[in-house]
């Protein structure tokens, strides 16, 4: 009998003791601790103060090391305009997160980070705003991204989020589901560029543009599965879904409708929990295809191991920060702290696993904040 208690002692041990240990300082983040994501924005500082190229990604392929090089500074940028937008107008702190994410802004116009897009259509984006080119992805995430920087202070770069605004706003009142590549239509990257024109608005007091409602009744009732709840990752020319509906597009563009729309923001982060969400052994995780659908991991949702998505999981943190969900939090908190390894040099923070864009990923789902914060 004794053997026996102890070798369930161990296992007891084993499947609490590290997921307890893991969710230590789950709370900072969630409470919004300044000190925190100041370090975590210093860390992110390391790659993008510098001049970033895309040798630093090694994906295997040329166009996804261009994407998160691209990436790496979107995300690098809503990071601090989160940060920027819980610090007082006479905190110090707050003109250097704006700093940083001016710099960010002014790197998303360089050749080098728009060639992803600018090889894939023969043309760079911002040349033709007055065509009909989809470029849902690059104009979509910049759009979003400078429509933040517009809410929190004038800026010098407010004329070209002005007119990444109308370009999208007019491409998508001819076309649903704006291409990001030719012939790649993402409901995800459309998400965003509706985010960038409906955020882009209220910040300059202005009414929304009646494409914003129209694409948001057009994602309830055509980019939705009907029986998950979650978003189709990818559509046809002709409307009809051509991929599953997934995590990794559903809890992102969860984070981008959040900044227009929280109440169907917050449907999506819950259909994704409901449908993908586990708990294993104290650790959150989402998968990456509902019951039902089957897929290998790829560029979006990261390697899956044992089904479960890197990316879902991740991006998952900002709704369940975002909607008060402790627990949960928590839970996917243990797991990006997990397979992340946070490390602190001096002031900084770094996930050591992550790489540039790992580390400005998890800054901005780390200091998404509810809207009514903003």
């Amino acid at each position: 009998m004794r053997p026996l208690l102890v070798a369930l002692a161990m296992v007891v041990v084993s499947a609490t003791v590290p997921s307890a240990v893991c969710r230590t300082g789950a709370a900072v983040w969630h409470d919004d601790a300044v000190d925190a994501q100041l370090a975590l924005g210093r860390g992110v500082a390391h790659w993008v103060d510098g001049e970033l190229e895309v040798g630093a990604f090694s994906t295997g392929d040329p166009l996804f090391d261009a994407e998160w090089l691209f990436g790496t500074y979107m995300m690098a940028a809503m990071g601090y305009g989160q940060v920027a937008s819980g610090l007082a107008s006479v905190d110090p702190r707050r003109e250097e997160m704006l700093a940083r994410m001016d710099r960010c802004l002014r790197r998303l116009g360089d050749p080098d980070v728009t060639a992803f897009d600018t090889g894939k259509w023969g043309h760079a984006a911002l040349d033709r705003l007055d065509g009909d080119e989809g470029h849902a992805a690059y104009l979509g995430y910049y759009g979003l991204a400078l429509a933040l920087r517009t809410e929190l202070g004038s800026h010098a770069l407010e004329p070209r989020a002005e007119a990444i605004a109308a370009a999208l706003a007019r491409r998508l009142a001819s076309e649903r589901v704006i291409e990001t590549y030719p012939g790649e239509r993402y409901p995800v990257d459309n998400a965003a560029g509706v985010a960038a024109i409906g955020l882009l608005a209220e910040a300059k007091g202005r009414p929304r543009p009646a494409v914003v409602a129209t694409w948001l009744q057009h994602m309830d009732e055509a980019l939705v599965d009907p029986d998950s709840g979650l978003l189709i990752q990818s559509m046809r020319a002709s409307g009809r879904p051509l991929d599953a509906p997934r995590g990794s597009g559903t809890t992102l563009a969860s984070y981008f409708v959040s900044f227009i729309d929280p109440t169907r923001a917050q449907a999506l982060h819950t259909a994704a929990e409901r449908a993908l969400g586990d708990t294993v052994l104290g650790f959150g995780a989402l998968r990456e295809y509902p019951d039902g659908h089957q897929g290998q991991g790829d560029i979006d949702s990261g390697p899956l191991i044992a089904g479960y998505s890197i990316s879902a999981t991740g991006f998952a943190l900002a709704g369940a920060k975002r909607y008060g969900d402790d627990e949960r939090f928590a839970e996917l908190w243990a797991t990006s702290r997990l397979f992340g390894i946070p490390r602190r040099r001096g002031r900084s923070l770094h996930f050591a696993t992550g790489g540039p864009l790992g580390d400005a990923i998890l800054f901005a789902m780390l200091t998404a904040r509810p809207r009514e914060d903003l």
